[in-house]
């Protein structure tokens, strides 16, 4: 009796062995895992084609970037960007993970289930495309890359960058022509793995800052 408890116990064990070694492996870094982000600003050239513009790189553009940081992801006090009206600007997110490896590309990668909703533009200040691509050339909708024609002028105001991670199937009910400024984005089921708030003003040709 005492043999047959043993040797069974000992089957439990290799059983328990060889099942871990199959069915659990060691979970890969989470590569959404932000540590620190920046968005910078980039003045081009917007040229109408028809429905849709073209858009080029100038000589010395004018740029800005903001960046952010800690647990609550600020940026420094008293940081702001200022953007001409009348002007167009690339705007592009870096983040990085805790080991200051950049992973705005996996947002990309992952665009069925990835997209940026930005909040705080007044009415009409403002017209936005998102101009993502993956690594195969796909061209994707998600918020990393984009550009930003200035409308109008505007009083300060907080610009709210947020980079929704969707649940599975949602991406297929937004339109990223109307609903990068909707609102009422939390209708679009999922979670926030990015919350940049930040002061932003548009201006009437030069400002100081």
């Amino acid at each position: 009796m005492k043999n047959t408890f043993y040797f069974t116990i000992a089957l439990l064990f290799v059983f328990n062995i060889t099942s871990c070694t199959k069915d659990d492996p060691t979970p890969e870094l989470d590569q959404e895992e932000v540590g620190g982000a920046k968005i910078t600003f980039t003045e081009v050239e917007r040229e109408a084609h028809d429905d849709h513009y073209h858009y080029k790189d100038i000589d010395d553009p004018e740029t800005e970037t903001i960046e952010f940081s800690g647990t609550q992801m600020l940026p420094p006090v008293g940081a702001h960007v200022h953007l001409d009206k009348g002007k167009t600007y690339r705007f592009q997110l870096v983040a990085t993970d805790f080991a200051a490896r950049e992973t705005q590309q996996t947002f990309v990668e992952k665009a069925d289930n990835h997209f940026v909703f930005i909040l705080g533009i007044p009415e009409g200040a403002a017209e936005i495309v998102y101009k993502d691509k993956k690594e195969d050339g796909t061209n994707v909708s998600v918020g990393v890359t984009g550009y930003l024609t200035v409308t109008k002028e505007t009083e300060s105001f907080t610009l709210r960058y947020i980079m929704r991670h969707l649940n599975n199937g949602v991406k297929a009910n937004i339109d990223p022509a109307t609903d990068w400024s909707n609102t009422d984005f939390t209708k679009f089921t999922g979670s926030n793995d990015l919350d940049l708030k930040f002061e932003a003003h548009f201006v009437d040709g030069d400002h100081g800052h």
